[in-house]
């Protein structure tokens, strides 16, 4: 249940608690109301009465009728109630009853037993009436049950009626307020969302309320202090990357320059000897022959340790190129077990440093994990320049790796590619396919100094 919800419920249930406070509260003033009508009636009632006694011993008239009731009409009281005067020796009793309106409505009888069984209908007031310090009778006023009770009935109905209308209309505002208040809420979870996505650069509006732009302003320097981390970070991969690419550079010239001099001079020198070796002594041809087949494979070895180091068909043939003969390198090795496949845009010949050779690395390395753990029949690579001036990669094959395989291998491994597209400021994705395999998607931005001369050329 969400807050909005939440709060509608709990203001609901306050204003249920509130209505039935509000009911029990006009049905208890209902009953005192008439408890105190009651009571005045009877105190109206005995001061007229000792009147007309008095007026009986000052006049010495004692013709008239006592009490005398006729007099009592004009005192009202509460409709419906029954008034008697009690005399102490039951020789003159009395009494009246007040006419009952006419009732339009009538009360259900739940509501007859619930009110008669918590409050008093028939409620009895004594009022004694004495005169000369003698006590000649009590003033009983009695109410009617049926009467009080429909007029209680009528006074909740009315009440109720009221104070509904009133929750109604209070929970609408209640909840439009709310509504209004908690909007700043969905944009703010909207924004984290986009902020999640990686749209670091999206910020929250300045809101009204103080709490909602506190908020806002937090998770603003929050996004501000992460984008300048990430951006620190990038700086500081692709300053290691470009470090750690120089010196691959520097060792793979010294090794061409030195190591395989002394190689091909090795096998001048053992060419030489094989010649001699042919007219002095024959017997020692195939040992020097053998010499000669070690230096070969030793300058295999180091071609390939070169290419691993820095590919120099990168600088001199362009990317195009370069991954074309890594592709085809990749069919001769794997015996026709595996067939790859590239397709390329030659347009991205013009990419800049260091574009060309991360993407060879991130190529090299996904196509060494192919070989490795897929077991695949066919693997195909992808590379195209997309119109937002992105340059898409896009390598799959239908074996049985998982993305798991790549995390703990020897070499740059699921996470030097990552770590390579996220300091070029690219986006990498891993997703199993459905007739099976791995799909590896990376999205490398192309930077605006290189749209920017693409335009001038």
């Amino acid at each position: 249940m969400n807050l909005k919800a939440q709060l509608l419920v709990r203001i609901l249930l306050i204003a249920l608690v509130c209505l039935m406070g509000s009911a029990w509260y006009v049905l208890y003033q209902t009953d005192k109301q008439a408890i105190f009508e009651a009571k005045q009636t009877a105190n109206r009632i005995e001061r007229q009465t000792r009147q007309q006694m008095l007026q009986m011993f000052q006049r010495y008239d004692f013709s008239r009728p006592f009490p005398d009731v006729n007099q009592w009409r004009g005192i009202g009281g509460v409709p419906g109630s029954c008034t008697q005067f009690l005399s102490r020796t039951q020789s003159r009793e009395r009494s009246l009853c007040n006419d009952m309106p006419d009732l339009k409505t009538t009360y259900p009888n739940w509501f007859g037993n619930v009110y008669q069984q918590f409050f008093n209908p028939d409620y009895e007031v004594r009022t004694p009436v004495n005169f000369n310090a003698l006590r000649y009778g009590t003033v009983l006023v009695t109410l009617n049950v049926q009467m009080e009770t429909t007029r209680a009935w009528n006074n909740l109905r009315a009440v109720i009626g009221v104070l509904t209308v009133t929750f109604v209309a209070l929970c609408i505002l209640m909840f439009w307020t709310i509504n209004r208040m908690l909007q700043p809420a969905q944009r703010i979870v909207g924004g984290l969302e986009k902020m999640r996505e990686g749209n670091l650069d999206y910020r929250l509006p300045s809101f009204d309320i103080v709490e909602w732009r506190r908020t806002s302003e937090a998770i603003n320097a929050l996004a501000s202090s992460q984008q300048h981390t990430l951006a620190e970070n990038k700086r500081l991969a692709m300053k290691l990357m470009n470090a750690q690419e120089e010196e691959h550079r520097y060792i793979s010239r010294e090794l061409h320059d030195e190591f395989g001099q002394c190689l091909a001079g090795i096998n001048a020198v053992t060419a030489s000897v094989v010649q001699t070796a042919r007219k002095d002594c024959p017997a020692v041809v195939d040992e020097v022959q053998s010499i000669s087949h070690i230096t070969g494979h030793m300058m295999t070895a180091l071609r390939n340790l070169l290419t691993r180091l820095r590919p120099t068909e990168v600088d001199e043939l362009g990317l195009s190129a370069s991954l074309r003969q890594l592709v085809k390198s990749w069919n001769q090795r794997s015996g026709n077990q595996t067939q790859y496949e590239l397709d390329i845009d030659d347009s991205l010949d013009q990419l800049p440093d260091p574009l060309p050779v991360n993407i060879y690395r991130i190529v090299q390395e996904c196509l060494t994990n192919i070989a490795k753990h897929a077991r695949a029949g066919k693997a195909e690579i992808s590379l195209r320049r997309m119109t937002d001036d992105t340059v898409s990669l896009i390598i799959h094959d239908d074996g049985i790796a998982q993305a798991e395989s790549f995390e703990n291998t020897l070499g740059m491994g699921l996470f030097g590619i990552h770590e390579r597209v996220t300091a070029l400021g690219g986006r990498l994705k891993l997703e199993a396919l459905r007739y099976g395999g791995l799909q590896v998607s990376a999205s490398l931005p192309i930077p605006e100094a290189t749209q920017e001369s693409s335009q001038h050329e």
